[in-house]
């Protein structure tokens, strides 16, 4: 049996509540995005984080955090953003239909705005994704 959160009716209430919010995030200006990835691994209920490598430069070397990162000028919005940096980095390529919503703006250590983009990716096996060295750690 397929938990509530991850339900079709759980995903209905969750667009519902997140319409408001996501029409105004979607094409206001942020620094950065990352996909709050909902899933499952093995029937269980999961969220997707990923080990930063130690090969970055700057503050967020070795961070667990969500897939994601700097919005690009060629990002339509920060969904394209998050969606883009989730592909680069673990090779999960999510369509934009699966987006649900988007989630307040945090800021990170540097004070930039980053913008959560929830999404429903459905069953996870973490053996086929192809994490990217430069940017993830890449043992499960």
């Amino acid at each position: 049996m397929q938990p509530d959160c991850l339900s079709a009716e759980g995903e209905r209430r969750c667009r519902r509540l997140l319409a408001g919010a996501t029409a105004r995030l979607r094409a206001r200006p942020a620094a950065a995005a990352v996909l709050v990835p909902l899933c499952s691994v093995r029937g269980v209920p999961a969220l997707l984080y990923t080990l930063r490598s130690m090969r970055l430069s700057g503050s967020h070397k070795g961070d667990v955090s969500f897939p994601g990162g700097k919005c690009d000028p060629t990002d339509q919005d920060v969904v394209h953003t998050a969606l883009r940096e989730t592909h680069e980095e673990l090779g999960l390529s999510v369509p934009e239909e699966h987006v649900w919503g988007i989630l307040r703006p945090v800021q990170n250590r540097q004070k930039a705005n980053v913008v959560p983009v929830l999404a429903g990716v459905g069953p996870v096996d973490p053996q086929s994704l192809r994490p990217n060295p430069e940017e993830v750690w890449g043992r499960w």
